[in-house]
C-alpha cells in the first residue's frame, strides 16, 4: 500500500484513503484492518478487502469510519496479502 492518509475532522471523525498496488505477475487479494485509539480504548475500526488485478493499483477508502471526541488519537492501517483464488 502507497501514499496512504487517515485524518481526523474537528469533531473526530476519521477517514482513511489510499491505493493497493499489485506488482506481481497474479491477481492478488489485499485485506486491510484500520483501527483508531483514543489512548487504550478503540475508537473504531474497518476492514477493507479488494481483489487487485496482477500489474494493477486500486483506490480504497473508509469514509467516517470511526469517532472520537475531537481529532486526538491514532490511526493504524495493517495489510495482508494472499493470491487470489
Amino acid at each position: 500500500m502507497r501514499q496512504h492518509v487517515c485524518t481526523a475532522t474537528a469533531d473526530g471523525s476519521w477517514s482513511f484513503k489510499g491505493t493497493l498496488v499489485n506488482n506481481t505477475d497474479k491477481n492478488r487479494v489485499f485485506t486491510v484492518a484500520i483501527a483508531v485509539t483514543a489512548g487504550p480504548a478503540v475508537a473504531g475500526h474497518t476492514i477493507i478487502t479488494k481483489t487487485v488485478a496482477a500489474g494493477q493499483s486500486a483506490e480504497i477508502a473508509a469514509p467516517n469510519f470511526a469517532k472520537t471526541k475531537d481529532s486526538a488519537g491514532t490511526c493504524k492501517p495493517v495489510v495482508s496479502v494472499e493470491d487470489a483464488p
